[in-house]
């Protein structure tokens, strides 16, 4: 498993290893090679390219000098720009003592030789502070770090941009702007919250050999093909009936397509029969588009839906194993009169995106005040409305705020975006690992709807549907730009791609 910790979770789980027998200079050579490793297989042969690496005077610089002798041993120029002597945590000096080989070092405080340094590197390390960093960067470090930034070489941090805080993701003027972040262990919570998710580069985990068992708190898990496990078996003797009803309560005049598109995705993740009530200019075009659907016309008085079409509405919540509303119905009167309609009636889940969500950002005690599975599906700037705040906020806290909102309201909360944050009632977090930019695109909220309401009906628990749809809508998106340009993908696209990716 790859875990998503704070700092003190982090060293809790370097204690444990030391107990369990692997102690930190072990885990400093390892940390040291798991990043020569992503190295080789960045760059290829590394003979012959040159290397700064930039240490501090701790254990983040220790991996670096530990680092830069490996570097030598395969035939590169490394050199170590030391910011405050080598450094000199017992666990450093104890690394360094075992070979006992000669670095090329420079002193940061020797300016005019250290940028030469950085000017005619191929490639520019940051190893000066790692998760250890708080309160303001020291002037000589500012200095450096702004230098490296207007330089050729690619640059690389270490477990985390030094200036950034890996608890809240704050990030200091002058921080090191990396390229790549090759975290140790487990992804720090930090780099999940705004602004350092958009400052890091791309982040690769690097194993340092720490036992999933030595985790004993963490904020987070992320998602892998083990999640696959928990799909329902499909059993040879079965009907459609042995796979879930779905009833989607989705479009509107205006957004046809997003009916269409989740009840697609509901059917090609494999719900038995999706039952799609909206309008009749969405009915005819679903009509078209999904004839695999079943449809249910309503018709409205302008404000509401008929009372007669109210009741053969709730008849179909009653047989429905799963229930999702919200996709392209618009943010009006008929829409919140059908979601607090919907979550009175029956016992099912409900899944809530979209206008869903919007039409109950006003009334959030609707959700206390229910007993059955709900999953609200939000983006950040629906997610700013439920809780009340902007949307720099919510980008700020992402997994402690979606953590705390599933807790106090009782739902399953996934927050969209990269690394798609979904959170159980009980205190579980999941973070999403598959997926790309192709997703940021119309409709594909709706696809996702769509996927993890097929996954709730077919009996899987509301969380891990959640957790799984959002796995299988990246996957699916992940296999497309193999072969298309992201730019290029439609949420049709998607939908296509599903049959592909699914067991």
């Amino acid at each position: 498993m790859r875990f998503v910790v704070n700092t003190k979770q982090m060293t809790d789980a370097e204690l444990c290893s030391e107990r369990n027998g692997i102690d930190r200079v072990v885990l400093m050579k390892n940390a040291a090679c798991g990043c020569l490793c992503s190295l080789k297989k960045r760059l290829g042969e590394l003979s012959g390219l040159s290397f700064a690496l930039i240490c501090g005077s701790g254990n983040n610089g220790g991996d670096g000098v530990e680092l830069a002798r490996l570097l030598t041993e395969e035939g590169a120029e490394a050199a170590v720009i030391l910011m405050n002597g080598m450094p000199a945590t017992e666990t450093a000096k104890a690394c360094a003592s075992l070979y006992p080989i000669k670095l090329k070092t420079v002193p940061a405080s020797d300016g005019e030789r250290a940028y030469k340094l950085l000017r005619k590197a191929d490639v520019i390390i940051d190893c000066v502070f790692g998760t250890g960093f708080h309160g303001e960067l020291p002037a000589l470090s500012a200095d450096l770090f702004d230098y490296a930034k207007d330089c050729e070489g690619l640059r690389i941090s270490i477990d985390i941009p030094s200036g950034v805080n890996g608890n809240s993701g704050a990030v200091s003027e002058h921080s090191f702007k990396p390229d790549i972040t090759l975290v140790l262990a487990a992804l720090k919570t930090g780099l999940l919250n705004y602004p350092c998710c958009d400052f890091c580069g791309e982040t690769e985990i690097v194993d340092i050999g720490i036992d999933d068992k030595c985790y004993k708190e963490y904020d987070g898990v992320f998602t892998d093909d083990s999640i696959f496990e928990k799909l329902p078996i499909r059993a040879r003797h079965s009907n459609k009936g042995t796979f879930g009803k779905l009833l989607n309560v989705a479009g509107c005049e205006n957004y046809i397509g997003a009916a269409v598109l989740s009840s697609k995705a509901a059917l090609r993740a494999g719900a038995g029969l999706v039952t799609l009530a909206s309008v009749r200019e969405v009915v005819r075009a679903a009509a078209v588009s999904v004839p695999e659907c079943v449809f249910l016309r309503m018709r409205d008085d302008g404000e509401a839906f008929t009372q007669k079409d109210i009741q053969v509405l709730c008849g179909a919540a009653e047989r429905a194993s799963a229930i999702s509303v919200g996709c392209g119905m618009g943010n009006c009167d008929r829409t919140r009169k059908t979601v607090e309609l919907l979550l009175k009636n029956g016992k099912c889940p409900v899944i809530l995106d979209a206008d869903g969500i919007n039409s109950v950002s006003d009334n959030i005690n609707v959700l206390k005040d229910n007993d059955r599975p709900i999953v609200l599906t939000p983006h950040p700037g629906e997610f700013s409305r439920l809780l009340g705040i902007s949307v720099k906020d919510v980008l700020a806290n992402r997994l402690e705020l979606a953590r705390r909102f599933a807790a106090d309201n009782g739902t399953v909360l996934l927050l969209k975006g990269a690394d798609t944050i979904i959170a159980a009632p009980d205190g579980r977090v999941y973070v999403n690992s598959s997926g790309n930019n192709a997703l940021a695109k119309a409709g594909c909220g709706d696809v996702l709807t769509g996927i993890i309401g097929s996954l709730a009906a077919q009996g899987i628990e509301a969380f891990y549907a959640a957790v799984l749809g959002a796995y299988i809508h990246g996957k699916a998106a992940d296999r497309l730009v193999e072969a298309f340009s992201a730019a290029s993908v439609l949420a049709g696209d998607v939908i296509e791609a599903l049959k592909h990716v699914m067991p």
